[in-house]
């Protein structure tokens, strides 16, 4: 029983290990980070509203490898449409996202976007 006991820890543990090994990946030159706006307290009927995404020095917006698009998500609350404007948003410059008319009580939108920015060179 004692062997048995220790096989299994043994097999866990490396289970745990090859778990760990496969989930890190190798970032290369690149580091992710994000960054984020947030509009609060929409009242109903209120339209129009937007924020800048900012956007963080020497860094560009990270491609989503399972759409192949700009890696950004929306969250909001109550019923809201909200969206990244595609006239207002380079994805170099500026990143907009913009809200249509709140149809409950009150509603809130964020805007996050993922980027690739240059990691810092270690001595």
């Amino acid at each position: 029983m004692r062997h048995a006991r220790l096989l299994l820890t043994g097999l866990v543990l490396l289970a745990i290990g090859a778990t760990v090994s496969a989930d890190a990946q190798p970032l290369g030159h690149d580091t992710q980070t994000s960054s984020s706006c947030q509009i609060g307290t929409i009242k109903k009927g209120a339209s129009g509203k937007q924020c800048d995404v900012p956007i963080p020095q020497s860094c560009k917006v990270a491609i989503n490898p399972a759409t192949n698009a700009h890696w950004a998500d929306t969250e909001k609350s109550g019923g809201i449409s909200c969206r990244f404007d595609s006239k207002l948003t380079d994805w170099k410059t500026r990143i907009t996202g913009t809200c249509g008319a709140c149809q409950a009580r009150q509603c809130s939108a964020k805007f996050t976007v993922y980027f690739d920015c240059p990691r810092p060179d270690h001595p």
